[in-house]
């Protein structure tokens, strides 16, 4: 910025200068042709006042000044100038002896036949025993121009000179310009570092002060809340990072923008903040979840399975500003118990069929009862702890009415009825008796034990 400062104001600079260079030296060269009309029509009044004979007039010419008598038929009777004056052909069409003529004499500047060189001219009419002639008094222009080429490298220095202060002055300027900035800039950078301190204002400018301690406000107050916002990032960071689910969050682009260390380990990756999500995992399940939350904003639950044989709840839903949350909640241990309860109640059954069939033989063939009492006691426990198992998964209290349980033993009856026929087994349905509880458990339990 500074040297695109200093460039700047040096280049306005120069054009400054050469425009008032430019401007002067037309000025310059305007003032000096005038000077040379104003000094040739002064000569030529003397020439004409003094004239006696051309010869003679011509004579008194010096300097760079070329005096011409012209006769009044406009044939040149003498000049200055060393030439052939017969062969200098006839000047009354010439613009400053018509103006001589006229009584109105001009300077006229045109460019000479005679010398090959751009002349300023200029006429008057002289009367004469036997009538009139012109005396024309002509200087060059090169005189002038001249002036205005020698003095082009005094103002070339000149400029060279005012272009070198311009640079130092712009740096010094620039320099102190910019010295508030930096300090604003240093102020900003202790404010992102933590070690924020105060500007103290100490420039000569009232303006810059004030505006260096309403920075140091604003810095005082952007400290702080940075500061609070560390503080709080701090505590969700401890509290993310200890509770049981994973947690993942992306932003609208899918790219992950934080994931607690619960999560980082069941994807088994570190730092992948940054990252896309396809990094996390490649279970198609998964990953058509979080796709379609991220394009349809839609909630989705699933079920994620590692190879470490760990089983996962995965909940992936759609936050404000298109972010997008995932949590993972470990059911490894639910999916084991379900699968154990399905393995006990397969025993179970199993077992107590083998029971019953074993009591119903022996008090058939009379063996011994205590043989009896054991296996049917054996068969109510495993009945006991199926109808707890039951009661505890459904979580619910039974819905308790009046039920007749010879009805439901008769219903049982005549349902295993076939199956008793085809193993030679009789079924006899003796007394009654009336419960409070749920027919369909009353009806499952005769069935089970018959």
């Amino acid at each position: 910025m500074k040297n695109r400062l200093i460039l700047f104001n040096v280049i306005v600079t120069a054009a400054a200068l050469l425009a008032f260079f430019g401007f002067g030296i037309l000025v310059t060269e305007s003032q000096y042709y005038r000077q040379a009309e104003e000094k040739i029509a002064d000569v030529a009044e003397i020439y004409r006042m003094s004239y006696r004979d051309a010869g003679e007039t011509v004579k008194m010419s010096t300097g760079n000044i070329r005096v011409t008598v012209i006769g009044s038929d406009g044939n040149v009777i003498a000049d200055s100038e060393s030439v052939d004056v017969s062969s200098l052909g006839n000047h009354l069409d010439r613009e400053e002896i018509k103006a001589a003529l006229d009584g109105q004499p001009k300077a006229v500047r045109r460019k000479s036949d005679t010398l090959g060189r751009s002349m300023v001219y200029y006429a008057v009419k002289a009367d004469t025993a036997d009538g009139y002639v012109f005396i024309r008094v002509s200087v060059p222009v090169d005189s002038v121009n001249g002036y205005v080429i020698g003095s082009l490298p005094l103002m070339i220095y000149v400029l060279c000179g005012a272009l070198l202060c311009s640079l130092f002055a712009n740096a010094a300027v620039g320099n102190s310009v910019l010295k508030p900035l930096r300090m604003i800039n240093a102020n900003l950078r202790e404010v992102r570092d933590g070690t924020y301190k105060p500007v103290v204002p100490s420039t000569n400018d009232d303006e810059i002060n004030n505006m260096l301690i309403d920075i140091n406000g604003i810095s005082e107050k952007l400290s702080e809340t940075i500061k609070s916002s560390n503080d709080d990032r701090e505590r969700l960071g401890y509290i993310l990072n200890n509770v049981s689910d994973g947690i993942a969050v992306l932003d609208r682009s899918g790219n992950i923008t934080m994931m607690n260390k619960n999560a980082s380990d069941v994807f088994r990756i570190s730092g992948a903040e940054g990252q896309n999500y396809r990094v996390l995992t490649a279970d198609p399940g998964l990953i058509d979840a979080i796709s379609g939350c991220l394009s349809d904003n839609t909630d989705i639950v699933t079920e994620y399975s590692d190879d470490r044989g760990s089983t996962y709840l995965v909940s992936v839903r759609s936050l404000e500003r298109g972010f997008v949350i995932i949590v993972l909640s470990d059911i490894t241990a639910v999916k084991n118990s379900e699968h154990e309860r399905s393995e006990f109640f397969a025993n179970a059954s199993v077992a107590f069929g083998r029971s019953y069939i074993i009591a119903l033989a022996v008090e058939r063939i009379s063996v011994n009862f205590l043989s009896v009492d054991r296996e049917v006691n054996r068969m109510i426990g495993l009945i006991n702890d199926m109808l707890d198992l039951s009661r505890l998964e459904e979580n619910r209290k039974p819905d308790r009415v009046p039920v007749d349980l010879r009805n439901v033993a008769d219903e049982v009856a005549e349902t295993l009825m076939p199956l008793a026929s085809e193993k030679h087994i009789d079924l006899t349905v003796t007394g009654n008796a009336s419960v409070m509880a749920e027919k369909e458990h009353m009806t499952e339990l005769i069935k089970n034990l018959a």
